[in-house]
């Protein structure tokens, strides 16, 4: 029976792989169609009519859609490379990995747009004094750990989907030190937290709708996209 359920196992991978285009598509009603609701809700809930404050010369309603279509933009850029990279070699036979890569640092920089956001709405929730910088500090600790391991152990390139490129990853370990010793996606579970850090210290109602909008929406990158791309490229 478990060697049945292993050659069953294949075909349904090795299916899912013949059949590219549903393959491209997959789960992405859920993932990208998510991260679209998640917006929506997120431009209900913050009401900027009585926000007349700006930043740079933006207002804070002009950080907060710029913010918030950041993630959105960035993981549709992710599905988009790492799909048509598995089924058709597409960014190998155009701009290459480093081509990718550098899309992929750029709009992954632009994240920290929030900080705008911080300045622009600061103080919108709540007024942040020395408690909320000590609460914000205590959550720090495990980010910045996380940060340092993901650029100790597990490098740049793996951040950036190398596995969907390179296929000398599928014979690589899945990484076990630093943070991921004892929390295997840190990068998911920890190092997002750096937004509520953000939202804590500015006292801002839309850093806190951000923060739980990225936080969200990155789980569901996760599981839509690249837990499925692991079935391909690990073959479990």
């Amino acid at each position: 029976m478990e060697l049945l359920k292993k050659v069953f196992g294949k075909m349904v991978i090795q299916l899912n792989h013949n059949n590219k285009l549903i393959f491209f598509f997959k789960n992405q009603i859920w993932h990208l169609g998510g991260t679209i609701l998640l917006f929506y809700l997120g431009s209900q809930i913050v009401d900027f009519e009585n926000n007349s404050n700006t930043f740079l010369g933006i207002s804070a309603r002009g950080w907060f859609m710029f913010s918030m279509m950041i993630p959105l933009l960035h993981q549709a850029y992710v599905w988009l490379c790492w799909r048509s990279e598995l089924c058709w070699k597409t960014i190998s036979n155009t701009i290459g990995f480093k081509g990718y890569a550098i899309g992929f640092l750029v709009v992954g920089l632009l994240r920290f747009s929030c900080i705008g956001l911080c300045f622009a709405d600061f103080g919108s929730l709540f007024n942040p004094g020395w408690i909320a910088w000590i609460i914000a500090g205590i959550i720090f600790v495990p980010v910045s750990y996380t940060f340092y391991s993901v650029r100790k152990y597990f490098g740049f390139l793996r951040v950036c989907g190398a596995d969907h490129f390179d296929t000398n990853y599928k014979n690589m370990p899945f990484e076990k030190r630093g943070i991921f010793k004892w929390i295997p996606n840190a990068m998911y579970t920890i190092a997002m937290l750096v937004w509520l850090c953000f939202a804590i210290i500015s006292g801002s109602k839309a850093m806190f709708v951000f923060a739980v909008y990225s936080y969200i929406s990155i789980w569901l990158h996760y599981f839509a996209t690249e837990k499925e791309d692991f079935k391909i490229i690990y073959g479990k």
